[in-house]
C-alpha cells in the first residue's frame, strides 16, 4: 500500500507550484517597473551616486544602502531570471515568517486542512499583490513575523538580529520593536540595538564611511519629508482630509497617541506574564497600526493586514456557538480589503473603492474587530488565570 503524502507536503508542493507559476508570469510578463528602481539603486550605488533621486515616472528609492547593496547580486544575472529569483524569495520569506507566526500564536495550522485553506485564503490576495509589483515589504514583513516567532520562543537575540535588520532595510519594523522592548529583556535590547547600528554602518565597509553617511543622510531625508507625501495614500489622515476635509497634520498626534497605547498595553502585558496574548495579537496589532498612521500606506502594503484577516477566520473556526458572527466579520475584511481592490469585482467598482479608499475603511474595521477580540481573549486569560 502506498503511504498517502501529508499535509505539509502537499502544501509545499502546491506553494511551489503557484509562487513558480506567478514570479514566471510578472519576470517573463508583466515586468513591473519597482524591479527597475532597484536594479537603478544598485548600479547607482556601484558608481556612487545618489540612491534617492527621482528619475523619470518611475519611484524613489525607499530602502537604506544596505537594502541596495543586497540587490547587487540579482543585478549580475539577466534580469528575467533576476526578477524571478528577487520576487520567489520574498514570496517564501513571507510564508515561512507567517508559519512560523501562526505556531507560535498556538495555531497548528500543519496539522489542519481546515486551518490551512483559511490561511491560504486570508494572505493570497494581499501577498500576491505586494510581490506584483515588486515590492520588498513583503520580505520585510517575512523578517518581522519570524522576529515575534523567535520572541514568543524565547529566542530574544535572535529576534532582537532579525528585527534590526528588518528595521535597517525600511524603517516601520520598529514600531514592533519598540514594543519588544517594553519586556526589558537584555538580550533583546544588546541584539536590536547593537545590530542596528551594525546594519546601518556595515555598508561603510564596502563603500566607505563618508559616502555611507551621506547616503544615510539622504535616506532620513527622503524618509521624513517623501514626495509621495503629495499623494492620495490610504493612511487615516488622508482618508480624513479627503472626506472631512480636516487637515492631514492631524496624523501625526493620533500616531503618537496610539503608538504609545500600543506600547503601554505591551508593557502591562509583559509584566502582567500574558505572553500567550502578546505572541497572538501584537503583530496584528503593529500591522494594522503601520497601515493607518504611515503616510506611506498604500494599497499594496495591505499585506501587513493578513495576520489580523486570519486572526478573525481563526475564531470563526473555533467558536463553538453562533459561529456565523465570526465568518460574516472575516468575509468582511476581505471583501474591504483585498477583494474590492481586485479583478474579482467589477471595474467600476474597483475604481470607485479605490476612489474613495476603501481599505482604510477595512483598516479600521478590522482594527476594531481585533480590538473586540482581544478584549474577549483577555478576559478569558485572566478568568482562568487571575
Amino acid at each position: 500500500m502506498k503511504k498517502e503524502i501529508g499535509l505539509v507536503p502537499k502544501t509545499l508542493i502546491l506553494l511551489v507550484i503557484f509562487t513558480i507559476g506567478v514570479c514566471l508570469h510578472l519576470s517573463l510578463i508583466k515586468k513591473p517597473d519597482n524591479y527597475q528602481v532597484y536594479g537603478n539603486a544598485a548600479e547607482n550605488l556601484f558608481y556612487k551616486q545618489n540612491l534617492y533621486a527621482k528619475y523619470g515616472i518611475l519611484d524613489y528609492f525607499k530602502y537604506s544602502p544596505l537594502a541596495a547593496i543586497m540587490i547587487i547580486p540579482f543585478g549580475f544575472l539577466i534580469d528575467e531570471v533576476g526578477m524571478f529569483l528577487f520576487l520567489f524569495l520574498q514570496y517564501w520569506l513571507f510564508f515561512w515568517g507567517f508559519w512560523r507566526w501562526t505556531k507560535s500564536a498556538g495555531f497548528r495550522i500543519d496539522q489542519s486542512s481546515s486551518m490551512m485553506i483559511l490561511a491560504f485564503i486570508s494572505v493570497v490576495s494581499d501577498s500576491l499583490l505586494a510581490v506584483q509589483i515588486c515590492q520588498v515589504n513583503a520580505g520585510i514583513f517575512g523578517l518581522m513575523l519570524l522576529a515575534a516567532a523567535q520572541y514568543s520562543e524565547r529566542k530574544h537575540l535572535k529576534s532582537g538580529l532579525l528585527l534590526s535588520l528588518a528595521t535597517s532595510l525600511k524603517l516601520f519594523p520598529f514600531t514592533l520593536a519598540f514594543c519588544f522592548l517594553t519586556d526589558f529583556k537584555k538580550k533583546f535590547w544588546l541584539a536590536f540595538w547593537l545590530g542596528l547600528a551594525f546594519w546601518f554602518f556595515l555598508p561603510a565597509l564596502l563603500i566607505g564611511v563618508d559616502y555611507n553617511f551621506e547616503l544615510l543622510r539622504g535616506w532620513y531625508n527622503l524618509m521624513t519629508w517623501d514626495q509621495t507625501r503629495n499623494l492620495e495614500m490610504l493612511d487615516i489622515g488622508n482618508f480624513l482630509n479627503l472626506h472631512f476635509g480636516i487637515s492631514q497634520v492631524i496624523r501625526n498626534p493620533m500616531a503618537v497617541v496610539f503608538g504609545l497605547f500600543i506600547g503601554v498595553a505591551s508593557l502591562y502585558l509583559f509584566r502582567k506574564g500574558r505572553t500567550e496574548l502578546i505572541a497572538r495579537f501584537l503583530v496584528p496589532v503593529n500591522g494594522l497600526y503601520v497601515l493607518l498612521f504611515s503616510y506611506l500606506s498604500e494599497s499594496a502594503t495591505s499585506i501587513l493586514a493578513t495576520p489580523a484577516i486570519f486572526l478573525i477566520a481563526m475564531e470563526a473556526l473555533n467558536e463553538k456557538t453562533r459561529a456565523w458572527r465570526y465568518w460574516i466579520l472575516w468575509i468582511l475584511a476581505l471583501l474591504l480589503i483585498p477583494v474590492f481592490y481586485s479583478d474579482l469585482v467589477p471595474k467600476v467598482w474597483s475604481s470607485w473603492a479605490r476612489g474613495f479608499h476603501l481599505k482604510t475603511v477595512g483598516y479600521v474595521y478590522i482594527s476594531i474587530v481585533i480590538g473586540f477580540l482581544f478584549a474577549k481573549h483577555y478576559k478569558k486569560s485572566t478568568a482562568e488565570n487571575p
